[in-house]
């Protein structure tokens, strides 16, 4: 094996990891330049693994590079996140449908397309799921919300899993970062609402039962997009009487 590949790659993944969560959470501001001079002195690593990094994170969306000007937090314009959520849609509720034709029947003879035993993988990714849905049943109950949305992908990628196509799940893992964006700005709103709705969707998939899997899935997404939405008004009126007073002198 060579040693400095696995060092670099080890390098690109600890760098990208770390400017990915801080995007994600907020730390890195929508805009933000992206240094690579002083990411590299941060992270004691030369530029490479960075502009790699870097590189990995535009792949999500979360990064947007121009010559001349640089690497920046990608703007998420709300036309931007409206195109996101139905894409997002298409793709879940597709994934949900084929999840629930590939699960075991609860009589051993599956439905609607399924089989008679779980596949091997189907079978690990359901199992990852029940301790996914612990662990978040766990920290809502805890008021952990900070924790939910790594969770909900965590879920959601598990349950393309359960789908079976190398397509539908590239396809997830190329908007999961913007997801979590999402999901993060809608933190106080969103998780004791759309974590339940988690435990539905994975019963009509146990069950085989595809047309339910897919409409709750897709009512999940809508729901999603209809909270964060509301949460940007409110955002942004707060902001406009932060603003008002501000000018005031109040």
């Amino acid at each position: 094996m060579n040693k400095g590949v696995s060092v670099t790659v080890s390098n690109v993944e600890r760098v990208r990891g770390a400017l990915r969560q801080r995007i994600i959470t907020g730390e890195l501001q929508a805009g933000e330049h992206l240094n690579e001079l002083a990411l590299s002195r941060e992270f004691g690593v030369s530029r490479v693994p960075v502009r790699e990094a870097i590189r990995a994170l535009e792949s999500e969306g979360l990064v947007d590079s121009k010559l001349y000007s640089g690497s920046h937090v990608s703007e998420l314009p709300a036309e931007d996140a409206t195109d996101l959520f139905e894409v997002r849609e298409a793709i879940e509720k597709a994934i949900a449908r084929k999840a629930a034709r590939r699960a075991p029947g609860a009589d051993g003879a599956g439905t609607d397309g399924g089989t008679a035993e779980a596949a091997p993988d189907w079978a690990e990714a359901r199992a990852e799921i029940t301790e996914i849905l612990a662990e978040g049943d766990a920290a809502l109950a805890a008021g952990r919300t900070d924790l939910m949305a790594g969770l909900n992908m965590r879920f959601h990628q598990s349950v393309a899993a359960l789908a079976g196509s190398p397509v539908q799940a590239l396809l997830l893992r190329t908007i999961a970062g913007t997801i979590e964006r999402l999901y993060v700005a809608d933190a106080e709103r969103r998780p004791r609402r759309s974590w339940p709705e988690h435990h539905t969707i994975i019963e009509a998939i146990d069950a085989g039962d595809a047309e339910t899997a897919g409409r709750l899935m897709a009512l999940h997404v809508r729901r999603s997009k209809r909270s964060y939405f509301k949460g940007l008004e409110a955002r942004v009126a707060g902001s406009a009487g932060s603003g008002a007073e501000a000018g005031s002198g109040t």
